[in-house]
């Protein structure tokens, strides 16, 4: 029973960071027939994640590939750790603008986003675990295809919009409050960064909710019909490419229950604007080091570490 709640800890969260992860840059959707919407693997070669005595570590990532361009070969322009602490039914989701210059193992450095193309997701793996020193058990990727068919696949996603967003770029244009958005309209919203006075950082933030306002319609509709559990399944297995079992992927979405929202904490990585020649960046804080540590400790960061919201001032 335990091995089961952590896969469907670790699935569920696989599932919606894919329907996060895809959500930055214009959305041009590469012809689903040419490569999968999402993509979920072990993070190491050879590699069998431990599922009990520890975190799991997940790193969402989503693509900007364009037409002709692979899903794995484009711009990972939405980072997330997501970790899982079974013993405590805690979740940590910690973001990363793209912007951030930092070491790409063998490469110099350059923008985080830009180890991608250098590399695919393995090359993202190894910098984020460089960066942070945790290992990660597993990975999920996906295209901005991906993620409006995913969030229409289950009938849209009811999010509680913070704060006015609009914005001709992303196509934001929302009030405050309770609604329901297609797929169009959660890219949308996770993609806004002109409107947020925090730009990258917040909008690395509105993906969390993204994640975060997921769990909870799949809790609520669940309770009101169990069926629906097959939609959310559904959802997940089209267009997919995995190196996990049926049975794994299965086992994942039908004990996803576990996850109480409540006990799930959005963070961003804190850092400054600068620049590089004439390249706009972000620099990670030398103090997020603090963070890293209680993250691959027990996957859960201390209160004293907890970093504070970007978008908290938002009006």
């Amino acid at each position: 029973m335990r091995r089961r709640v952590v896969l469907a800890l670790a699935a569920l969260t696989l599932w919606v960071a894919g329907t996060v992860a895809g959500s930055i840059g214009p959305a041009a959707p590469t012809p689903a027939a040419a490569q999968p919407m999402l993509v979920i693997g072990k993070a190491h070669t050879g590699y069998t994640p431990q599922l009990t005595g520890k975190p799991i570590f997940i790193l969402a990532l989503g693509s900007d590939a364009r037409p002709g361009t692979p899903i794995d070969h484009g711009l990972s322009d939405s980072i997330h750790i997501i970790a899982i602490n079974l013993d405590k039914e805690r979740v940590s989701i910690l973001g990363f603008p793209r912007d951030s210059y930092v070491p790409i193992p063998g490469h110099g450095s350059n923008k985080i986003n830009a180890a991608m193309p250098l590399g695919g997701p393995q090359l993202t793996i190894q910098t984020v675990e460089s960066i942070t020193g945790i290992r990660f058990d597993y990975y999920v990727l996906t295209s901005f295809e991906g993620v409006q068919t995913a969030v229409d696949d289950i009938g849209g996603l009811t999010i509680d919009v913070p704060f006015p967003m609009f914005d001709s770029y992303s196509r934001s244009n929302f009030d405050p409050g309770v609604q329901t958005l297609n797929g169009h309209d959660v890219l949308a919203f996770a993609r806004d960064r002109h409107s947020l006075a925090s730009g990258d950082f917040g909008r690395s933030e509105d993906q969390g909710r993204v994640l975060l306002a997921a769990l909870v319609q799949l809790r609520k509709q669940y309770a009101k019909d169990p069926s629906i559990l097959f939609d959310y399944i559904g959802a997940g297995l089209r267009n997919i490419q995995t190196d996990l079992s049926t049975q794994e992927v299965l086992d994942f979405a039908f004990t996803a229950l576990a996850i109480n929202p409540a006990h799930v904490q959005n963070m961003v990585a804190p850092g400054s604007i600068g620049s590089v020649g004439t390249m706009s960046t972000v620099n990670l804080l030398s103090s997020n080091s603090s963070i890293y540590r209680d993250l691959a400790d027990d996957g859960i960061v201390s209160k004293k570490n907890v970093p504070p919201s970007p978008t908290a001032n938002q009006h």
